[in-house]
């Protein structure tokens, strides 16, 4: 029954969207966090093969895409001098077990040898490798160059991409670099904000306002696999008769 199959495939359609709407708001706190939204698209089957040169019919299906929202979040003053925050695009670059990934999340410290690292023990990679700061008061400057003293102490290696869509979200505000893009130079209309944090990109009130309206269709897709369902029983119910 296909107005019964279509019942189910709305409501995990909405299941989706309310988990994706629930995790954003679970680290709507968190700096540097980018939100999640569910995204339907049309998937014609048959184009590839040129049927609708050929004017038959073509089919479509629904895709459901999970995209991240890579906007920029607001940017506040901590006065921490290892709070680091990139207004513009870009990310930075942080050494992790499993390789490389990249990040917005900028609230650094330093491990018990002077490293510069994220909250999570990751070494914070600068264009010569690690940072080390030796417990010194820096100065970060606004194309990250990190100086003590008067002198370079290094520079962070935060980096840009082109196609943002080959990016992989890993959890924990990292990000994975796919096969088809590569890193490009930070942009000259970016710049480096020492003593300040990005916050997520979440609103909240967008957030529930969507998980309400998700919540609303959810309830209607079970309301009509109710209704097909009664009408179902009602029809096997009568055919029965007949015989």
């Amino acid at each position: 029954m296909q107005g019964m199959i279509e019942a189910v495939r709305g409501c995990l359609k909405e299941e989706l969207r309310i988990d994706v709407i629930a995790n954003n708001l679970a680290n709507a706190s968190v700096p540097g966090f980018k939100k999640d939204k569910v995204s339907f698209q049309n998937l014609l089957l048959q184009q590839a093969s040129g049927s609708s040169a050929k004017g038959n019919q073509v089919s479509n299906t629904a895709l459901v895409r999970i995209e991240t929202d890579l906007s920029q979040g607001d940017i506040r003053f901590t006065g921490n001098m290892l709070d680091i925050a990139i207004n513009g695009k870009g990310f930075f670059k942080v050494m992790t077990p499993d390789g490389i990934r990249y990040t917005r999340k900028g609230n650094f410290t330093l491990d018990s040898l002077g490293n510069l690292i994220t909250p999570d023990g990751f070494q914070v990679l600068g264009k010569g490798g690690g940072i080390n700061l030796l417990d010194k008061q820096v100065e970060i400057d606004d194309r990250g160059r990190i100086i003590a003293d008067g002198t370079e102490l290094g520079q962070l290696d935060i980096v840009t991409f082109v196609n943002t869509d080959g990016l992989v979200k890993m959890g924990d505000t990292l990000f994975a670099k796919g096969p088809n893009i590569t890193e490009e130079p930070l942009p000259p209309e970016t710049t480096i904000r020492q003593g300040y944090l990005e916050g997520s990109n979440v609103n909240i009130a967008e957030e529930m306002v969507q998980m309400i309206h998700s919540l609303r269709a959810f309830e209607s897709y079970q309301r009509a696999i109710k209704v097909l369902d009664h009408l179902d029983n009602k029809v096997t119910n009568e055919v029965a008769k007949v015989r």
